[in-house]
């Protein structure tokens, strides 16, 4: 449903037609009516006055990755899943899992390793990531994912308590989600 409502403002925004394919006939009437307003709206408001850049914060630990630095578009592992962040996107907050952080300016794309955060999209195109750990996915070491994802696994499977087998599963996220970001890259 937030996919099929993102197409329909970015196809206001563009003035464009609105294809949802497989959708629900009460989505379908809900889409249909809406669309007429947002086509509607979209025809009021000049496209150029969106701005052309975001303006990103990214926050570590123990300092600043950026701090309103202008980009094109960032990806973000949310918890509900990976979401691109343009300029014009609506406000959102969003608890974050481990992941990439996918950062583009221009030519140039960045990429992030993060165990957790928060991010917060404001109605004025700026995004602010906040990591619990944050790293370049290429200063990450591909033997030592894989070592401690191991370690992490015998840990699960020792694990005596509650408390032991989350602390262990947390660790064992984090570890997978590492090894298959390297994976991709």
């Amino acid at each position: 449903w937030q996919q099929k409502m993102l197409r329909l403002a970015w196809a206001a925004r563009m003035k464009a037609p609105v294809v949802f394919p497989a959708v629900g006939s009460g989505v379908a009437m809900a889409v249909r009516s809406m669309s007429g307003e947002a086509e509607a709206v979209a025809t009021q408001k000049d496209s150029s006055a969106l701005p052309h850049k975001l303006s990103l914060s990214f926050m570590g630990p123990n300092d600043a990755i950026c701090t309103k630095k202008p980009v094109d578009m960032v990806l973000v592992p949310g918890v509900s899943g990976i979401f691109g962040v343009l300029p014009g996107h609506v406000p959102t907050i969003s608890e974050l899992k481990p992941g990439v952080v996918e950062i583009t300016s221009a030519s140039e794309v960045s990429k992030y390793f993060i165990s957790s955060g928060y991010a917060f999209v404001h109605a004025n195109s700026a995004l602010e990531v906040m990591a619990v750990e944050a790293h370049l996915l290429d200063d990450l070491d591909h033997d030592a994912v894989l070592s401690g994802k191991k370690e992490a696994e015998m840990q699960v499977k020792n694990a005596k308590t509650d408390v032991e087998k989350a602390e262990a599963q947390l660790t064992l996220e984090v570890f997978t989600a590492m090894a298959e970001a390297l994976q991709s890259k």
